[in-house]
């Protein structure tokens, strides 16, 4: 009798589907294996992220506000710089009138003081050659 290779028998087929299904079981549990693994490893982690997202929404409100009060107080150093600015041209401007005003009482104390003493000196020659006397 003759036998052919190109059949497979019962037993040859329900074995190796055994031996197949032995091995997915085999792989299945390694990758299950793996997955918990994973989860140990993976969720701390999700919770650390999720902190740290809080964390960044926090500081981000607290950079706005720390934004919005150095504005707040440039605006005010501004304010604040403008008023010394005018209360110094004041000054100035008072200062520039008194010297002015003092300037102006030297001019007249000289021209009295100095008048007085060109008129004694040379009173009598200024007159005697304007009036020729």
């Amino acid at each position: 009798m003759e036998r052919r290779e190109d059949f497979v028998t019962h037993k040859e087929l329900y074995e190796h589907t055994d031996r197949i299904k032995r091995e997915l079981q085999h792989d299945i549990s390694g990758v299950a294996q793996n997955v918990n693994n994973l989860e140990k490893i993976v969720l701390p982690m999700v919770v650390a992220l999720e902190a740290i997202k809080e964390n960044t929404g926090e500081l981000n409100v607290t950079m706005k506000e720390f934004v919005s009060e150095q504005k707040e107080h440039r605006e005010k150093i501004h304010v604040h710089d403008m008023a010394i600015n005018d209360l110094q041209r004041d000054d100035d401007v008072k200062l520039e009138k008194e010297k002015g005003k003092w300037n102006l009482i030297g001019i007249i104390t000289t021209a009295v003081v100095g008048g007085g003493w060109l008129m004694d000196a040379f009173g009598p020659a200024l007159s005697e050659f304007f009036f020729k006397r």
